[in-house]
Order: C-alpha cells, then sequence, then structure tokens
C-alpha cells in the first residue's frame, strides 16, 4: 500500500514533510492550552508539509525516479 522512498532526496523530503507536519500540531495544541487564539486559516499552513510528503512519495512528483519494483 505504501511504500517509503528509497533514494536520498525522496527520503528526506518525506522526513521534511512529517517533521512540519508534527511541528504544526505541536504548535496549534500549545496555543490551544495557553489560550492563545489561532489564526483562521492555521490549516492552510499544513499544505507544505503535505506538499514534501506528495513529492517525495507520489511517482510523478519525485525529484529522484525511484526504481520499480
Amino acid at each position: 500500500m505504501f511504500s517509503f522512498p528509497k533514494r536520498p532526496i525522496n527520503r528526506a523530503l518525506v522526513y521534511a514533510g512529517l517533521f512540519g507536519i508534527v511541528f504544526q500540531l505541536t504548535a496549534a495544541c500549545y496555543a490551544l492550552w495557553h489560550g492563545i487564539s489561532l489564526q483562521t486559516g492555521w490549516v492552510i499552513t499544513l499544505i507544505a508539509p503535505l506538499l514534501c510528503i506528495a513529492s517525495g512519495t507520489v511517482s510523478a512528483l519525485q525529484l529522484q525516479k525511484e526504481q520499480k519494483q
């Protein structure tokens, strides 16, 4: 179903995207915990990490093409 990329650049993009999602959700939880109101469109900030993950896993977007198995 989901195969983690083997090429270094694709793998780095997936790691960067996962880190970005975890960071954004942690920051949102921290802000809510301390009563800081979030911006209305804070979910839009998740687009960049999702694009990193997509460009590392979707073959049409990969910078280094994965070998077919």
